[in-house]
């Protein structure tokens, strides 16, 4: 638990470092782009959707091969195999890409964005095998370096050519894309993949059967995030797109934070997989995530609508997207839920039940915007995610019992993050306008110091069970 919240939260930080710079420079990029940003999102979308199929969900493999028998070594050669796999999705891409890019309607200038984009998405997969290695290897300055070179240098790159080269959606890739070389580079030359030897190709089957039920959960996990904007723009007037999708990012920060958990988790836990005491250390995590979340989601529902007050314009009606941002961040209690069984089964590996529940769940949300969003408009998107994450927690829950059964919260803690649902929705009811400012400031502090006081209990509690455990040993 000390390791857990102490070490591998500054992994986590410098993973919500990227997300911040990427959501900081939107307002920079609009602008200088203007309504070419669109070109943009396509061309990022190209990108999300071809890295789990060039990666082949691999990443996991990774950690999962560092700790097996083989230790480093065949973790090196699980990351040789993501060559091939980056390789052949590459050039499947490439060669197909007048058929489907023909399908975007895109102009001259815009599909060389797109195929820049398709590069782009083989050198991130190979950067996130790199990074799984080092994560696993605990080399923390090199998984920040490596994390910086790919976010903070790949924006000021991106913008750096929009304004001094050429102000097109393709410089603004290109950038990225420069970016993503040096960082997968680096990230490669401190795993060192080894190559892959005729005795190796049992060890390359069991990789690939384990990762073969993560490829559908990483493009569902696309589709679950991206679906509401899609029937929003289909459905409502663009100016509810561009409303919601100002405000989705900052509303799911416990989500995407959430979501990053495996990927720095899965080494400690995939070391001490045979452990008896797995069982107590997911839930007993699962439980201190439940009590951090509680001042993250007051602190967003206090404090999110006064940082849109400036952070969009008037005329998106701030003040009617209070509900929205309560709503789409209390889906963070259901992600806790769900990271918590799912771990489970990558565990046990057992992915296969991963992917299904994903699927799942990214149907019934395209489903519920798809109703929803025409009746109740932004309120129905946000409600429709909820619902999505709530039934992806109770699929995945289900399978995860049948491979290891884990403890329920406890009552009190449940009680807790039943009322703060139910606080994050009366305080959309409250102005962020005059005295309503201090009063929505001061609690957004208090649930500041109640984070740090909530992690500095769990971090104090994970070593007073390990000198408890230590001195019964003894």
């Amino acid at each position: 638990m000390r390791g857990l919240f102490g070490r591998d939260s500054l992994y986590v930080l410098i993973w919500g470092l990227q997300v911040g710079v990427a959501a900081l420079s939107i307002p920079v990029t609009t602008r200088l782009l203007g309504r070419n940003f669109g070109v943009v999102t396509t061309a990022f979308a190209v990108m999300q959707i071809l890295v789990p199929l060039c990666s082949f969900s691999l990443s996991t493999s990774v950690q999962r091969a560092y700790r097996a028998d083989g230790g480093a070594r065949d973790a090196r050669r699980t990351i040789t195999l993501m060559f091939v796999t980056a390789g052949i999705t590459l050039a499947i891409a490439t060669a197909t890409r007048p058929y489907w890019i023909g399908l975007l309607r895109l102009d001259r200038n815009a599909r060389i964005a797109v195929e820049y984009a398709i590069v782009w998405a083989a050198l991130s997969a190979l950067t996130n095998a790199g990074l799984a290695f080092i994560r696993s290897a605990n080399k923390l300055l090199a998984f920040v370096v490596v994390s910086l070179i790919q976010s903070v240098i790949a924006v000021i790159a991106s913008v750096a050519l929009i304004v001094l080269v050429r102000r097109t959606p393709a410089e603004f890739v290109l950038g990225q894309l420069l970016s993503q070389a040096p960082a997968a580079a680096l990230a490669l030359a401190v795993a060192r993949p080894l190559p892959i030897r005729v005795r190796d190709l049992p060890l390359m089957r069991r990789a690939l059967g384990y990762s073969a039920g993560l490829v559908p959960a990483s493009l569902a996990t696309f589709l679950m995030s991206s679906s509401d904007r899609i029937v929003i723009r289909h459905d409502l007037p663009i100016i509810q797109a561009s409303r919601y999708g100002a405000v989705y990012n900052l509303a799911a920060i416990p989500i995407l934070l959430l979501g990053s958990l495996d990927s720095i988790w899965l080494p400690r836990f995939f070391a001490m997989a045979e452990s008896s005491t797995l069982s107590t250390l997911v839930a007993s995590s699962r439980d201190a995530l439940y009590q951090l979340l509680i001042p993250v989601i007051l602190g967003l529902s206090f404090g999110l609508p006064l940082v849109l007050a400036v952070w969009v314009p008037r005329s998106y009606d701030p003040a009617g997207l209070y509900l929205v941002v309560a709503t789409i961040s209390v889906s963070g209690f259901a992600v806790v839920g769900w990271s918590a069984a799912n771990r489970v089964l990558l565990l046990a590996g057992n992915t296969r039940p991963v992917g299904l529940c994903m699927v799942i769940a990214a149907i019934f949300n395209v489903a519920a915007n798809v109703v929803l969003d025409p009746v109740i408009g932004l309120e129905g998107a946000a409600l429709s995610t909820l619902l999505a994450y709530v039934l992806l927690h109770a699929l995945t829950l289900r399978f995860a019992h049948r491979a290891r059964p884990l403890r329920r919260p406890p009552l009190r803690l449940a009680l807790y993050c039943a009322a703060t649902v139910i606080s994050a929705a009366a305080c959309s009811a409250m102005p962020a306008s005059g005295a309503f400012v201090i009063v929505r400031s001061a609690t957004t502090l208090v649930c500041l110091a109640g984070f740090a006081a909530t992690l500095r209990a769990v971090v104090g509690s994970g070593r007073r069970r390990v000198v408890s455990g230590a001195t019964s040993a003894s």
